[in-house]
């Protein structure tokens, strides 16, 4: 019996597939007007069209050639959506850009795309890249603790991992089973970093 290789993480990201519309509408009601925001692995731009209906100018940045030829043959781009071949890891992001949209669930860069946002003083990155199902908007300027200064509960970590720090039972409380802390330098970091690097093969 043959056993197939399991993708790695760099086939995952190559990989493409839409999302639901409970997915693209919380994308959207998070958008403001005065938003310019970068699509990060566009795709086919269906909801980079959907997002510059509502904001002020969208950048949808998709690496694979093929599946950007079949949204542009739904017919004329929106003037205020500009749409770039490549790869964001490799691409500075227009300088004013508020937002950034990472749809991909398996995504190992959200550090990377997180820190080139900040650095341009984008308010929000949102994406199902750290929870993996659920969409959230990460804030990007907000402070970050260290990791071991979590005693118990949840916490998503700059570089992207998630998990739960356990704790004595009777200290888990409806608060600390609902509250997430944003942390950095998490147990993760050291061996994300390596997957900042574009092209690595982990």
């Amino acid at each position: 019996m043959n056993r197939q290789t399991p993708p790695t993480r760099v086939d995952w990201v190559s990989m493409w597939a839409p999302y639901d519309e409970r997915i693209y509408r919380q994308v959207l009601d998070w958008l403001r007007p005065d938003d310019v925001v970068v699509d990060i692995g566009a795709g086919d731009l269906r909801l980079a069209r959907r997002m510059a209906t509502r904001v002020q100018r969208v950048y949808a940045i998709e690496r694979r050639p093929d599946i950007v030829h079949r949204g542009l043959a739904k017919g004329p781009l929106p003037d205020n959506l500009t749409v770039v071949i490549g790869d964001a890891r490799d691409i500075p992001f227009a300088t004013d850009v508020t937002v950034g949209v990472l749809l991909m669930r398996h995504c190992p860069d959200v550090r990377l795309y997180a820190e080139k946002l900040r650095d341009l003083n984008a308010r929000f990155l949102i994406t199902n890249a750290r929870w993996h199902l659920n969409v959230e908007r990460m804030d990007l300027q907000k402070e970050r603790i260290p990791f071991h200064e979590v005693k118990i509960g949840w916490y998503a970590c700059w570089c992207g991992h998630t998990g739960f720090v356990p704790g004595p039972p009777e200290d888990l409380t409806e608060e600390v089973y609902t509250h997430v802390h944003e942390v950095m330098n998490c147990p993760a970091c050291d061996h994300t970093l390596v997957s900042i690097t574009p092209g690595t093969d982990i």
